[in-house]
């Protein structure tokens, strides 16, 4: 099924050469015991995977390789948002590409601002986090 164009607009700025994508964390479904995460276990190749019943990521993850990858120092990271996030979720914005000069330059600093939560300009801005 194609993305909405406002899934879209909501999820990635393209607006300088950075670009920045909101991503939601899978670990913080987990932790927040979501009850949207759901598992299956393919029969073919016998591995679990998990993902969200309402499509605020629509990759399904390896479980084992999740588990592997949050072992590490940098944890398994996050996914990048195809749908609107619930309250429990926890989400961020990753920037792809790091640079010095006016292209680099943030032009769209309200899309820091939390999409599911209707915060004024500045209550919630991830740009200290990166």
């Amino acid at each position: 099924m194609p993305q909405g164009a406002d899934t879209v607009q909501s999820s990635e700025c393209r607006q300088c050469c950075a670009f920045c994508d909101r991503v939601v964390l899978p670990s913080g479904c987990i932790e927040s015991r979501c009850p949207y995460l759901y598992l299956y276990d393919d029969e073919r190749s016998g591995r679990r995977y998990m993902g969200c019943l309402n499509k605020v990521f629509k990759v399904e993850i390896d479980v084992d390789l999740f588990r592997e990858a949050e072992r590490t120092r940098h944890g398994y990271g996050g996914v990048k948002l195809t749908g609107t996030p619930t309250e429990r979720c926890r989400t961020t914005v990753e920037r792809a590409y790091w640079g010095g000069g006016d292209a680099f330059e943030c032009v769209n600093p309200g899309f820091f601002d939390d999409p599911g939560a209707g915060a004024a300009a500045g209550d919630f801005d991830l740009r200290d986090r990166l």
